[in-house]
């Protein structure tokens, strides 16, 4: 429903005006009469939860729509430009003072500000209704982790700051990424405990966080430490939910997992108004700016996501040149109605298949991988080696994944396959060091405590 999105439109006022910038002590000033303080945001119920989505609207930017697709495939396998000419991602020379990085790490950190400010302004309120506290800091906490798996991922060693104490996040050193993932976790399991059990809140609208977005992100987590058992608990624990979710099947293009509040979608993001994505709409449009680096070769003879989800592309000469991303389809129009999709069902049957051939369900797995295969129109596989499943599931995934949110190039890593597929391709300039992106110039220039990742 478009209804409760054009509150959106007010909250977007409301947060220009409020000033939710990122810097602490602006709330410790005397405010212009168009400015809220902190305690009178967190005195009502309307302000707080209009807090809440101003973390969700600092979401609505270049990092979120547009560089976790795009640097990140192009420093792994996954993109390359239609011009074929090379930059410092697709060679992975990246230097400390590149702005993408700079973008990134100050787009995530600005929204874990945003969410530590709610968590702090509803901790310190007495007249907020309780149960709606609960669940706006459980929001707070689910997207605080959210930014910090990104940020542990990208970067590795990172400071976990829990806090809009400019003196304690100023000067933050870098955690572990022991320390990161044990916050996340614990972030997500008390978001799971205290976010709703479905969408009746937002407007069924699937525009904010649920139990299922949390244990769907705990499920992705899970995978990347090893941990399979949890792993597959917490996919299942979503994947049970088919009153709510269900794999969307007979692609089309209004009928997608990218197709606002459609049955496959975990959590999308809100774009006010708009019914179009900038993934759709500027980003990977029929021109094809970027191309699939593997082309048609990834996918089975009379896949689906080929004919549906990629787009041929030709030179000035119409010579054919290579298939483009194009799962979004609406190029600044009113139909369909899209929105950038963080999270959904098709993910978590992949991580429920990898964890249970990992724990020797061989079975299972091949159920769960040929819901996605079937999907895609592709015969079920019977493979029962292990190994070769899992060579199968990093293929579907690699499938059914390309150009989402870098997913490629954490695969990648997290499985240990970086160095032995990126090596070899002669465009790259590699070094086993580039797995960890640089931390921006300005972030090490402004905190003595930072240390540059190895390489750069």
């Amino acid at each position: 429903m478009k209804n409760y999105s054009t509150k959106f439109t007010y909250i977007l006022s409301f947060f220009i005006a409020l000033g939710f910038t990122g810097c602490d002590d602006m709330l410790d000033v005397d405010l212009p009469a168009n400015q809220l303080s902190s305690s009178t945001v967190y005195a009502s119920d309307p302000t707080a939860e209009a807090a809440v989505n101003g973390i969700y609207l600092s979401m609505v930017n270049d990092t979120y729509y547009n560089l976790m697709h795009t640097t990140l495939g192009q420093t792994s396998d996954e993109l390359i430009l239609s011009s074929f000419l090379t930059n410092v991602y697709s060679t992975n020379e990246i230097p400390d003072n590149d702005g993408n990085m700079s973008a990134m790490w100050t787009s995530f950190y600005k929204t874990v500000y945003n969410a530590n400010s709610v968590i702090e302004g509803i901790s310190k309120s007495t007249t907020l209704t309780p149960s709606k506290s609960a669940r706006w800091t459980a929001e707070a906490k689910f997207l605080r982790a959210y930014c910090y798996f990104n940020l542990t991922n990208l970067w590795g060693r990172v400071p976990l700051i829990l806090t809009t104490n400019v003196d304690q996040s100023s000067l933050a050193p870098q955690s572990s990424q022991e320390a990161v993932y044990a916050q996340i976790i614990a972030d997500l399991t008390e978001a799971s405990r205290n976010l709703p059990v479905n969408y009746s809140s937002y407007g069924d609208e699937r525009i904010r966080a649920t139990k299922w977005a949390a244990e769907a992100l705990l499920a992705r987590v899970n995978l990347y430490l090893g941990r399979w058992s949890e792993a597959a608990d917490h996919a299942s624990a979503v994947i049970n939910q088919t009153g709510t979710y269900e794999i969307i099947t007979g692609l089309t293009d209004d009928n997608s997992p990218f197709i606002a509040d459609n049955a496959e979608a975990i959590l999308q993001i809100p774009y006010a108004n708009n019914s179009f994505t900038y993934e759709g709409s500027a980003l990977f449009t029929d021109a094809g700016t970027y191309l699939l680096r593997k082309g048609n070769t990834i996918f089975e003879t009379d896949d689906a996501r080929k004919s549906n989800w990629t787009v041929d592309v030709y030179d000035t000469n119409d010579n054919f040149i290579g298939i483009a991303p194009r799962k979004y389809k609406n190029a600044y129009g009113d139909s369909p109605f899209e929105r950038s999709t963080l999270l959904r069902l098709g993910e978590l049957y992949l991580i429920r298949a990898e964890a249970r051939v990992r724990s020797n369900d061989i079975l299972g797995a091949q159920q769960d991988i040929n819901v996605i295969r079937n999907r895609a129109l592709l015969e079920s596989t019977t493979l029962n080696d292990a190994n070769q499943l899992l060579e199968l599931i990093a293929l579907e995934r690699e499938r059914e994944l390309f150009a989402e949110f870098g997913h490629r190039w954490m695969d990648l890593k997290r499985t240990g396959k970086l160095n032995e597929t990126l090596s070899v391709l002669s465009d790259k300039i590699w070094s086993p060091t580039d797995n960890l992106y640089p931390i921006p110039e300005e972030a090490i220039r402004s905190n003595p405590f930072l240390n540059q990742n190895s390489g750069y």
